[in-house]
C-alpha cells in the first residue's frame, strides 16, 4: 500500500509539473505572437522582449529536463521486481569485449539474471553513417554468444528496441555518448539503471580537458553521473573518483577488472609461423594519439623508419607490429603527419622482411607470446605488466601528465625518448633479464588484486539490487 501511495504521489507531482510547463509555453507563444506585431514597437523594445522570451524558453527547457528526470526516477522504482534481473549489454566495440564478456557468461549461468547482449553500430565521435555492427556480430557469433542485432539500417528502431526489452540495468561499453545512437545516451536512458565497466583497465593519466567547465573525462562524464553503478579497478581509482567527480564517487565500486583477468588467462600465439622457439620476440605497439591536443602519446611518425631499420638490422629477432584500432582513422585526417598512402608504402617495406609481421587481430595472445614490448601507449604499458612482460616505453615529450596511478605504472617500465635508446635497453633485457620484474609484480597486485573481478561485479549487483528493493 505504501509503494502504491508513493507511486500515485510521484505521478501527481509529475502531472502538475507538466501542466505548469504547458501554461508557461502558452504564455511564451503569446509573447512570440506579440513580437510579430512590430508596427507599434521600437527596436529597443523588441530586443528587450526577445531577450526575455529567450530566457523564459531556456527556463522551460530546464524544467522539462527536471520533469523528465523525475519520470525516469519514477520508472526505475517499478523495476527490480522480476525473479531474474534483466541486464542489457549494448556492444559496439569488439576490442572491449574482455571488459564485460566474463560478466555476461556468469550471468547466463545463473537463474537470478536474464542477460541480453545487443550488437549495435558505432559512431566514434559522430562518424556518419554508423558502422561496425557486422564486425561485432561476427565476433560474438564466433564465440557462441547469443545476441540480438541492431543493424545500421535499423538505427531508427534503437529507442523502440531498448524500450521493448524493458531492462532493469543497461551496460554500455563506453562513457562517450557520441560513440553510439542518441537513443543510447545517458539522457535518453535515464528511465533505467545505467552501469559501466570501463573499456580500459585503468586510467593512468591526468584529466584530458573535456567539456566546459572541464571535467575528468575518465570518471565524470554524463554516463558516469547518471550511472547506478560504475566499477573500477582499485581503491586508488575510487579515491580519485571521490575527490574529482560531481557525485563524490558514490556510485563507484572497487572490484578489480575483468580485462586483467582475461589477460591472465590468455593462450600465447605468435603470428610468425615456423619461427624457431629460441628466437627472441618483440611486440611493437603504436598508439593513435599522433596529433596534438588529445593526450599526445603517439610517436609513430618519428619512430616508424627507425623501427624498420632495427628489424632489418636484427634478422635474428622477430618483430610484430600492432597498433591502436583508431590509428588507421587518424591517417585519413587531413592534419595527420602520415597519410594512408604513406602508411601503406611503409607497411609494404615492413612486411617484406622475413622477420616481421603486421597484426590486426586480438593483441592479447601476441602480447602473451612476446619476450619484450615496445610501446608509446599508456594502456599497453599497463597491460604488458599484468603478463610480466619487460616493457620499453617510448615517451613523447609533452604528453598529458601521469596521475598518481600512472606514476606507479611507469616505475615498472624502461622510459626512453628514441628508438636508438630502446635498442640498447632491449639488448640488455634480452641477454640479462628485466631488473624491473619485481616492481611489475607488486604494481599489478596493487592495481588489480587477485583474479575474480567479474564474479565480484555480479555479487555487487545482486547486493545493490536487494538493498534498493528493500528501500522501495
Amino acid at each position: 500500500m505504501t509503494r502504491a501511495m508513493n507511486l500515485v504521489t510521484r505521478i501527481r507531482v509529475m502531472s502538475e509539473g507538466i501542466l505548469s510547463l504547458r501554461e508557461e509555453l502558452s504564455l511564451v507563444r503569446a509573447d512570440l505572437a506579440a513580437l510579430q506585431d512590430t508596427t507599434a514597437r521600437t527596436t529597443a523594445e523588441m530586443v528587450r522582449r526577445n531577450d526575455d522570451v529567450g530566457r523564459r524558453l531556456d527556463d522551460v527547457g530546464r524544467r522539462l529536463d527536471d520533469v523528465r528526470a523525475a519520470a525516469g526516477r519514477g520508472a526505475r522504482r517499478g523495476t527490480l521486481a522480476r525473479r531474474a534481473l534483466r541486464v542489457v549489454f549494448l556492444v559496439h566495440n569488439k576490442d572491449a569485449w574482455d571488459s564485460i564478456g566474463e560478466v555476461v557468461q556468469i550471468m547466463r549461468s545463473r537463474d537470478d539474471f536474464d542477460p541480453i547482449v545487443v550488437s549495435i553500430p558505432h559512431h566514434y565521435g559522430g562518424d556518419a553513417p554508423p558502422k561496425g555492427e557486422g564486425r561485432v556480430h561476427r565476433f560474438l557469433a564466433d564465440r557462441d554468444v547469443p545476441h540480438l542485432r541492431l543493424r545500421k539500417a535499423e538505427q531508427g528502431w534503437a529507442s523502440e528496441l531498448i524500450h521493448s526489452l524493458d531492462p532493469d540495468i543497461v551496460f554500455r561499453q563506453s562513457q562517450w555518448d557520441a560513440d553510439v545512437d542518441p537513443a543510447f545516451t545517458a539522457e535518453n536512458l535515464a528511465w533505467t539503471r545505467l552501469a559501466l565497466i570501463p573499456y580500459e583497465m585503468i586510467n593512468p593519466t591526468r584529466n584530458v580537458p573535456w567539456d566546459e567547465p572541464a571535467v575528468d573525462s575518465a570518471l565524470d562524464q554524463h554516463w558516469h553521473r547518471a550511472a547506478w553503478l560504475v566499477f573500477c579497478a582499485n581503491d586508488d581509482v575510487l579515491a580519485i573518483a571521490r575527490r574529482q567527480t560531481v557525485t563524490g564517487g558514490r556510485q563507484y565500486r572497487a572490484v578489480g577488472h575483468p580485462k586483467a583477468d582475461a589477460l591472465r588467462r590468455t593462450v600465447p600465439a605468435w603470428p610468425l609461423e615456423g619461427a624457431a622457439p629460441s628466437r627472441r620476440r618483440i611486440l611493437w605497439s603504436a598508439h593513435h594519439s599522433i596529433l596534438d591536443g588529445w593526450n599526445d602519446f603517439g610517436l609513430f611518425p618519428s619512430t616508424s623508419d627507425e623501427m624498420l631499420r632495427w628489424a632489418r638490422e636484427e634478422p635474428g629477432i622477430d618483430f610484430v607490429f600492432a597498433h591502436h584500432p583508431y590509428l588507421a582513422g587518424v591517417f585519413r585526417r587531413p592534419e595527420s603527419p602520415v597519410d594512408s598512402a604513406s602508411f601503406s608504402a611503409w607497411l609494404e617495406e615492413w612486411t617484406r622482411l622475413p622477420n616481421t609481421a603486421y597484426w590486426r587481430g586480438e593483441y592479447a595472445p601476441v602480447l602473451a607470446a612476446a619476450d619484450l614490448v615496445v610501446s608509446d601507449g599508456p594502456s599497453m604499458i599497463t597491460e604488458s605488466q599484468v603478463l610480466s612482460k619487460p616493457t620499453i616505453f617510448l615517451e613523447r615529450d609533452g604528453h598529458v601528465q601521469f596521475n598518481s596511478i600512472g606514476e606507479m605504472i611507469i616505475q615498472g617500465v624502461h622510459r626512453v625518448n628514441d628508438v636508438a635508446s630502446a635498442r640498447i635497453v632491449a639488448e640488455s633485457i634480452l641477454s640479462d633479464g628485466d631488473p624491473l620484474a619485481e616492481i611489475q609484480r607488486q604494481t599489478t597486485l596493487r592495481l588489480f588484486g587477485e583474479p575474480g573481478a567479474a564474479q565480484r561485479i555480479v555479487d555487487v549487483i545482486v547486493r545493490e539490487a536487494a538493498d534498493e528493493t528493500a528501500r522501495i
